[in-house]
């Protein structure tokens, strides 16, 4: 059984009703973007439920209780809603309709991650415990920024990149970029050096912060160096 993890507030709370609920014969609705937990959440307290997308749920399915985790893909609510009506629904959704108040007794949000700092950072120990033990890496710098544009599934790509870079060594890393710049050889050498010059930069920035000390750890004159930063919009 998958865990759901919850160490926010909200999530917490998130969790909290829905378990309560696990054991009425009411319909439960999870409500948030893709990636913040709904199937993980319901899998962790129901199990493998029959899952059908988009509501197409086939008539000999004799399943007292399914799962629905894209409800907001069904067109016709209340169709739906008859058809199943001997049945308890499981169901998660993106955005939140007022028809869905009539069929699900118990509505549960989960907010994005942005909003959830501390399962950010559970999950980010989470995956990252995983990626190492699969890549087998002992050590690594696990003090770095994750993407959650796409929630979890953003964050676990974060983590899992971090790790696979960690386990390569510069051989292979000049044989990824080999395999990447065949294909555009054609742009040109000079359309084709900001592939290397603007994260040459960036870690530059990261760890001299100014002007004055990127220029000497790098090489270069303080006008060269400004020129380059304004071309490739990397400001200090």
């Amino acid at each position: 059984m998958e865990e759901f993890i919850a160490r926010a507030r909200s999530s917490i709370k998130a969790f909290n009703v829905v378990k309560a609920a696990a054991n009425l014969p009411v319909n439960i609705l999870i409500i948030g973007e893709p990636g913040t937990g709904k199937e993980r959440l319901v899998t962790s307290i129901f199990g493998q439920l029959p899952r059908f997308r988009g509501g197409m749920v086939p008539k000999e399915c004799e399943s007292e209780t399914v799962f629905i985790p894209d409800f907001e893909n069904v067109k016709d609510v209340i169709a739906f809603m008859q058809r199943n009506k001997s049945r308890r629904i499981i169901a998660a959704a993106i955005d939140e309709r007022s028809i869905y108040e009539e069929y699900f007794p118990i509505m549960v949000k989960l907010p994005p991650l942005r909003e959830r700092p501390e399962d950010v950072e559970a999950l980010k120990h989470y995956y990252l415990k995983k990626a190492k033990a699969e890549f087998e890496i002992e050590e690594l710098d696990e003090d770095f920024n994750v993407d959650l544009s796409k929630n979890a599934v953003s964050l676990k790509r974060s983590v899992y990149e971090r790790v696979l870079f960690a386990s390569m060594d510069e051989e292979k890393l000049m044989e990824i970029l080999e395999e990447f710049l065949e294909p555009r050889i054609d742009e040109g050498y000079k359309e084709l050096l900001g592939l290397f010059e603007i994260p040459l930069l960036r870690a530059a920035k990261k760890r001299y912060r100014s002007v004055l000390a990127m220029s000497k750890a790098l090489g270069l004159n303080r006008a060269t160096l400004t020129t380059k930063l304004k071309k490739y919009d990397t400001t200090v």
